[in-house]
């Protein structure tokens, strides 16, 4: 059933929210390595790994990067890690909870990018898994593939 978006809001990332971050990171991956039959400390300890190599790379790389928390009704159910650059809006990481997508969130967080994009008259640009069921979301939302590596495709919509 597809949330109010009414009772969507975001909120700055804080210290206090690391925790859930890293709960976040881990809800969206570890079932391919499942499927290595690797056990779940081994899961667990690889996961917390590549999650702060990916916060170190997200340092390195990003330096204005807006960290938002997604919020439904004042709890926290995602992250939306966007960086404006003068030639694009680049969506960094947007990530929901498991029992928050497939309802509206995800596409209420696109639509309010692209709406802002559109006044910017700059594209909007992610990077996105290919496996992920978010490459069919973007494609109804007018994004195209505009390169992809063995991994990931890069989506861009242009706005009208």
């Amino acid at each position: 059933m597809p949330i109010d978006p009414q009772s969507i809001s975001l909120r700055p990332a804080a210290s206090g929210d690391e925790e859930f971050l890293f709960s976040l990171y881990v809800s969206s991956r570890g079932d391919d390595l499942r499927e290595l039959e690797w056990d779940e400390q081994r899961i667990a300890e690889f996961l917390r790994m590549q999650y702060e190599a990916q916060q170190r790379f997200l340092k390195s790389e990003y330096q204005v990067v807006d960290d938002q928390i997604v919020l439904i009704n004042g709890e926290r159910v995602g992250r939306a890690l966007v960086e404006r650059r003068d030639h694009e809006i680049r969506g960094v990481d947007i990530a929901l909870l498991p029992e928050f997508r497939n309802q509206g969130v995800g596409s209420w967080l696109i639509t309010q990018l692209q709406s802002e994009a559109a006044r910017a008259n700059k594209p909007l640009r992610l990077q996105v898994i290919r496996f992920s069921p978010a490459v069919t979301l973007l494609e109804r939302l007018g994004f195209a593939r505009t390169s992809e590596t063995g991994t990931h495709y890069q989506m861009e919509w242009q706005g009208e």
